[in-house]
């Protein structure tokens, strides 16, 4: 058996997952069932969120982290359905809290929810694929500076100045958060610029063209209608 650990931040999840009766249950599964998948949760949450009002926001997100991290862990580690249902409730079997119906009734909402291919799963999916590269863009930066020249004889003062933009990225691979600083001339922004540009016109006629298809478009920075 697969030896699992429930993080601390998905335990408050998984607790509503247990806890929640029958009815409302039912009810939220049918909702992620159909809900339009979103990669950004707090988009999911308020998607999701005026379909079941009888779970307060701060409890909805909870469950969802929880549900989005069990989806994770499957394609991360390559499980079956019955591993991850065996581990996480051996987990929670060393835990006096639950008692042995409660564990029962884990199991089998968890083995529900694991059945369901809709919004959870594909956005799960999505986060997986984007995470997948060996480096994964976090921020950047662009300073611009003034760099003198002198004259040959420095104390006979400034013979003209240069305007040097130096542009910082951040981006993270498995070792953790890294940066880099590349120096760049007005033209460079200028070829940078008109890159990024093209790129976003690129994507606007690859999203028309998905569309057209009937294909959904995971924009992992849309917020929910």
């Amino acid at each position: 058996m697969k030896n699992l650990r429930i993080p601390q931040q998905y335990q408050s999840g998984i607790n509503l997952i247990i806890k929640i009766d029958e009815i409302l249950f039912d009810k939220l599964l049918n909702v992620i069932t159909e809900v339009h998948p979103f990669v950004n949760i707090d988009s999911l949450v308020l998607e999701i969120s005026p379909k079941i009002e009888e779970i307060d926001i701060d409890a909805l997100e909870d469950i969802i982290r929880a549900i989005r991290s069990i989806y994770s862990l499957r394609i991360q580690e390559n499980l079956k359905n019955s591993e991850i249902i065996a581990g996480l409730s051996n987990s929670l079997s060393r835990d006096d809290t639950f008692l042995p119906e409660e564990l029962a009734r884990f199991e089998q909402r968890i083995n529900k929810i694991l059945a369901v291919d809709g919004s959870i799963s594909i956005s799960s999916k999505a986060i997986g694929l984007l995470q997948e590269y060996d480096s994964i863009f976090l921020s950047s930066r662009i300073v611009t500076d003034i760099r003198p020249v002198f004259k040959t004889e420095t104390k006979e003062g400034v013979a003209g100045a240069l305007v040097v933009h130096t542009l910082r990225i951040a981006y993270q691979d498995a070792s953790g958060a890294k940066e880099f600083y590349v120096a760049l001339d007005s033209n460079d922004v200028k070829k940078l610029q008109e890159q990024l540009s093209q790129s976003l016109i690129e994507a606007d006629i690859v999203q028309s063209m998905l569309n057209k298809a009937g294909v959904t478009y995971l924009d992992p920075n849309s917020n929910s209608q």
